[in-house]
């Protein structure tokens, strides 16, 4: 070996290495790796492509979205800050102005305007039929009960006979008297005599006017076997049945004419508001009703310190006396604002309405706008609409329906009906998508 080899010495071949100094070469990786490793190294590069996919889509969707010629950075970015935060799409309404009728409301009881106590005429007769019952309509001087007889009629055939016998008793003196009488002019007879001739003569017509007096009585009292009704109406009550005897308390009650009224009581402060001819109407069962008038107001109050109003009701065959019904005064009608009942939010026992306010269009013709909640005052409810007792602001934009599903600050899309149902099922599309 010469100096130059020892000053550069040759680089060896790994060939040219001896056996035992050869390096290891490894075999294939899977050698180094676990074999529990694999599945981990294979979720992850699962993972790592959908999500690659995913922000591809975004970049592409950003990339895509269309933009209005002249249309500037802010634009564009406070339209898509609407579309995101647009929660719904909602249909509005402005108050309307409704007539509505003023009422006053008071319960009350039904009874009968004027009534007729019906007694028996006779004592210690028993009753032995009767001809009409509670609802039924009488006219003045029908029969309405019949009282056992028989005895009545033998006391007016005696008292018949009774008169018979007067008339002949009185015929006989009379004819006496005229035989007699004349001959005390010639002094055949006394005139003591002729005074005791007359006596009987006068005696006899006083029996005759006695038993004809009596036999009328006799008649009378088997009229009066028969109970009339003294005016025309409707039996109300009904106290008498057949076998019983007859004293001083009332078989039936009429209610005179058949009319009733609405006895109401109210507040004094409130009856300036009522006068005499204002018309009621009054809840019957089953929804119907009964329509009427005030026909006369009550000069004092009563124990309640209230005033009694009392009101002649038309004739119902569903009006029944003592009924305790509710009614009202018709005072007239007003001009009032109405908002419909889908527009209004109950919620922690206050009423709301959905307004919508900073309504906005965009280029596309498309309206939002934000929402406020804003608490009212209902009154009374007509069909699908509701009274407003505070009225809002005639041009208000109130949310018609749905208004359970928004909160106040939300942002919305102003629609049509159509376009609302149309814009909804979109939304549900792309939920669903």
């Amino acid at each position: 070996m010469n100096d130059s080899d020892k000053t550069h010495p040759k680089p060896v071949n790994e060939t040219e290495l001896p056996p035992y100094r050869q390096p290891s070469t490894p075999a294939t990786v899977s050698a180094k790796l676990p074999l529990w490793l694999w599945p981990v190294l294979v979720v992850v590069l699962v993972l790592g492509v959908l999500l690659g996919r995913y922000w591809g889509a975004d970049k592409t969707a950003a990339t895509d979205t269309p933009t209005a010629p002249n249309a500037s950075s802010n634009e564009v970015g406070d339209k898509a800050a609407s579309d995101a935060q647009a929660v719904l799409s909602v249909e509005t309404v402005m108050p309307s102005q409704d007539t509505i009728g003023n009422t006053l409301s008071a319960d009350g009881t039904i009874s009968a305007k004027d009534t007729a106590n019906v007694s028996a005429k006779v004592n210690g007769v028993a009753v032995e039929r009767v001809l009409v019952e509670e609802g039924d309509r009488v006219k003045a001087g029908q029969v309405l009960a019949v009282f056992d007889t028989d005895a009545m009629e033998q006391q007016v055939l005696q008292a018949e006979a009774d008169v018979a016998e007067a008339e002949a008793t009185l015929a006989n003196a009379s004819a006496d008297a005229a035989r007699v009488l004349p001959l005390i002019d010639i002094d055949a007879i006394s005139r003591q005599e002729a005074d005791r001739y007359r006596t009987s003569e006068v005696r006899a017509r006083a029996s005759l006017q006695a038993a004809k007096a009596r036999l009328n009585s006799q008649r009378l009292t088997l009229d009066n076997a028969k109970v009339v009704a003294p005016v025309s109406g409707v039996i109300s009550d009904k106290m008498v049945e057949v076998g019983m005897v007859a004293g001083g308390e009332p078989l039936f009650t009429i209610i005179k004419g058949g009319v009733l009224e609405w006895r109401a009581d109210i507040d004094p402060k409130l009856i300036e508001e009522v006068s005499i001819g204002t018309p009621v109407r009054v809840s019957l069962p089953g929804g119907d009703s009964v329509m009427g008038q005030v026909s006369r107001i009550a000069p004092t109050a009563d124990n309640n310190r209230q005033i009694t109003i009392y009101a002649s009701l038309a004739a119902n065959a569903k009006v029944r006396a003592g009924m305790y019904q509710t009614g009202e005064f018709l005072l007239g009608s007003s001009n009032t604002q109405t908002v419909p009942n889908s527009a209004v939010v109950s919620n922690d026992g206050y009423d709301y309405v959905m307004m919508v306010t900073q309504i906005r269009t965009d280029h596309a013709a498309q309206k939002t706008g934000r929402i406020k909640q804003q608490r009212v005052s209902l009154g009374e409810r007509l069909g699908d609409n509701v009274a407003v007792t505070e009225p809002l602001p005639s041009d208000s934009q109130i949310v018609k329906q749905g208004g359970s599903f928004l909160n106040d600050g939300d942002l919305v899309r102003i629609v049509d009906g159509l376009n609302q149902y149309d814009d909804n099922a979109d939304t549900a599309s792309q939920a669903r998508s």
